[in-house]
């Protein structure tokens, strides 16, 4: 998914907490638990191995959605650090969830010494035997799109997902995850989820996929919005970008018509839940009191140039606390704990004053606190959530909806009157559980050209008891909006779409306010299963968009090379495939061809995963590998590689090129040293010493021409090296 910073919003988090109940150890279970505590503990030790470091063990007690689960945590109390996590469900002792991390003391990556295949039968074997009375229920399908990167960060891991079948449909929301490790064949990750007692629609009536397709045209359920590519690292200087794209509509449910009323499967307006706009809010100027309606010109939020903005005065610390201070009442409990001053990831050249309030003590566990973030460029107030609210009782009062939405839109016109006119409220549920009675939730989208921005706009959540806002987040990006005068017309947009992601039958599972569940019967876009499965189209070429914002052309991709069975280094130009490099030839290697150097720093570039958000044409690919300092100042890339130069790309790329600047103590057995020059013998030792260069016999040969197969076996080698931490800025 998306970048160092908040994975959840905490009004996600907030809400999660109010439903979830932890008790003691001691008191663990109720009347909803058929199994104790130490049962729970004994199904995890009998199906996976727990590290013997790992000697800290706590349990918990969960209730969630009418769901009761048992949490088993293992820990160690030495260096390095590492955790063991499982959930079991106390009704039925399915093992829910694990998930093992362990620290490395040293970043290293270990060559994977399973095949795909190897590692999906490890997976088969486990789901055979926690889900055997499921299995015929269930079929494995493949992530075609799932491409691997060659950190040293965490192990690499195969994944492999089943789904639920029902009667012959797939039912995509039920089914098992598993992800192995390649270097040792262990269980890093694996996630059972299985709804019982529920309804399956019976599909003797369904509507034929003409009718679906034409109800799919007619509703429409392709939007035109603007689309905001998310910042994945905010050293790019490349500028961000707006682009007019065809989304599916948040107004229904992923595109879903009924299969057997042949209507549009819409959100219940009554459950409205969060959906979270973006992972960090960013806001900029004040914008003009109202924006031009439809599509004549781009449009600019502000005339205040970003230069202006990056010499501005930053507000100061005690400023940003009296903004929070008028906007929300901080009890006089409240002490100020944590304040920093940092870059927006969204906005790098903005700065964001994050404060932080809690009453300094514990209370039956709970601590209270208030965070609050405001751009310190602009003085706005970005973003508040409080972790506490009223706890009802019998004669706790609450005021509905209505009533909460005007709550919500006078505070919104308080703190940002302007903004406010410049956005519409949205009605969809995207909180997938029981909503506390006392809550309610508004997402107003913005407004631009009559376009709504994508993840722009307000989140706000209200307490129907205490009748004041608890939480509230702003995204408002500051770029150029471009004129929609030249997009698809709506049915071209459609069809092409629906040509790319036609239409298939599936059960899908809707998550009420109330905690009920639905199960429905619909025709939606055709899913990969993957990381990879755009919903998005540029509304002015028709190509499908990915979340980079780059074209179908341009998406990294695994490749399955044909052309290498029998070649010595076909594991490793296997591994390669499954990073998306070495793709110039599509399906097919190639491994005698001579290796450029722009081929192999491509391929570099993409085992390292850093730049798989950025588009990179030669221009880029030179300036990051000079930065690196992986090659010399004149390196042309359509240059072809000697032994030499690959020794030293190599040893460049593992830090370790200052030992091999040392001179006169290194040896190499060849018998034709005499022909190696004395500044190549150090980086030459050390490739060979450390397995990199692949060689038969005792000729180096320095100057013979690498071909793709050497390059690519020396590559992943050099990564399983164990090396120092990078001493560069990944870009």
């Amino acid at each position: 998914m998306f970048r160092k910073i908040r994975q959840l919003n905490l009004v996600v988090i907030f809400m999660l907490l109010v439903q979830l109940v932890v008790y003691p150890v001691n008191t663990l279970g109720n009347e909803k638990t058929s199994i104790k505590v130490e049962q729970a503990v004994q199904v995890v030790k009998d199906n996976f191995s727990i590290p013997a470091n790992y000697t800290r063990m706590s349990t918990g007690y969960n209730e969630y959605n009418n769901r009761a689960t048992y949490s088993i945590n293992w820990n160690s109390t030495d260096q390095p650090g590492g955790s063991f996590n499982a959930m079991v469900d106390a009704t039925t002792g399915d093992i829910l969830n694990v998930n093992q991390w362990e620290q490395a003391l040293k970043p290293s990556f270990k060559l994977p010494v399973l095949s795909a295949g190897d590692a999906e039968k490890v997976a088969t074997d486990l789901v055979s035997k926690l889900t055997s009375k499921y299995q015929t229920q269930m079929k494995l399908v493949r992530d075609n799109q799932q491409v691997f990167a060659l950190n040293n960060s965490q192990p690499f891991a195969y994944n492999f997902q089943w789904i639920r079948v029902v009667d012959g449909i797939p039912f995509p929301g039920n089914g098992v995850s598993v992800s192995v490790r390649g270097d040792n064949g262990h269980v890093r990750d694996y996630n059972f989820n299985w709804a019982q007692d529920l309804t399956f629609p019976a599909a003797s009536k369904v509507i034929s996929l003409e009718t679906a397709r034409q109800a799919f045209t007619d509703t429409p359920m392709l939007e035109l919005q603007y689309f905001i590519p998310p910042i994945m690292n905010p050293q790019t200087s490349e500028p961000r970008r707006v682009l007019l794209v065809y989304q599916l509509s948040n107004k229904y449910y992923g595109g879903a018509i009924d299969a057997l009323s042949g209507q549009p499967v819409t959100l219940d307006t009554q459950a409205v839940g969060y959906k979270p706009m973006s992972a960090v809010s960013s806001v900029s100027v004040a914008t003009s009191a109202t924006e031009p309606a439809g599509a004549a010109s781009p449009v600019k939020e502000s005339s205040i140039s970003q230069d202006t903005l990056k010499n501005s005065q930053k507000i100061s610390q005690s400023e940003a606390v009296e903004i929070v201070k008028k906007a929300i009442i901080i009890p006089k409990d409240f002490v100020i704990q944590f304040s920093s001053l940092n870059p927006d990831w969204q906005n790098p050249s903005e700065q964001v004053w994050e404060l932080n309030w809690n009453t300094g003590s514990f209370n039956m566990g709970e601590n209270r606190y208030i965070g609050a973030r405001v751009n310190a460029n602009t003085g706005d107030l970005i973003g508040f959530n409080m972790s506490y609210g009223t706890k009802l009782d019998d004669k706790s009062k609450t005021i509905n909806r209505e009533e909460a939405q005007i709550i919500a839109e006078d505070f919104l016109k308080r703190i940002q009157p302007e903004r406010f006119k410049l956005v519409k409220m949205e009605s969809e549920n995207f909180y997938g559980g029981k909503m506390p009675p006392n809550m309610q939730m508004f997402s107003y989208v913005r407004v631009v050209n009559g376009i709504p921005v994508s993840r722009n706009g307000f989140n706000i959540t209200v307490d129907t008891a205490a009748n004041q806002v608890m939480n509230y987040d702003m995204t408002w990006s500051n770029l150029e909006f471009p004129s929609s005068a030249d997009v698809l017309p709506i049915n071209q947009a459609t069809d092409r779409f629906l040509k790319m992601r036609p239409l298939e039958m599936n059960y899908t599972l809707i998550s009420k306010q109330e905690g009920q569940q639905e199960v429905r019967l619909v025709y939606q876009p055709k899913t990969n299963y993957g990381m990879n499965n755009p919903a998005m189209l540029d509304a002015k070429t028709g190509d499908l968009t990915d979340w980079y914002g780059k074209s179908q052309s341009q998406w990294f991709k695994s490749q399955n090379f044909t052309d290498i069975s029998g070649n010595y280094a076909e594991k490793e130009i296997s591994l390669m495939g499954l990073m998306g490099a070495f793709g110039e030839y599509g399906d097919t290697f190639h491994p005698d061809e001579k290796i450029t150097a722009g081929s192999l720093l491509r391929a570099m570039l993409a085992a390292e995963g850093n730049n798989r958000d950025r588009v990179l044409n030669d221009e880029d690919v030179l300036k990051i590998a000079k930065e690196r300092g992986w090659i010399p100042g004149d390196l042309k890339l359509g240059s072809e590689l000697s032994r030499d130069d690959l020794s030293k790309m190599m040893i460049r790329l593992i830090n370790m090129e200052p030992a091999a600047k040392v001179r006169g103590i290194y040896f190499v057995p060849f018998t034709d040293f005499d022909q190696i020059q004395t500044e190549s013998m150090g980086y030459i030792a050390l490739a060979w010493g450390l397995g990199i260069l692949k060689l038969d016999g005792t000729t180096l040969n320095p100057n013979q021409t690498v071909t793709r197969a050497e390059a690519a076996y020396a590559l992943v080698h050099a990564y399983a090296v164990e090396q120092p931490q990078n001493n560069y800025m990944m870009r």
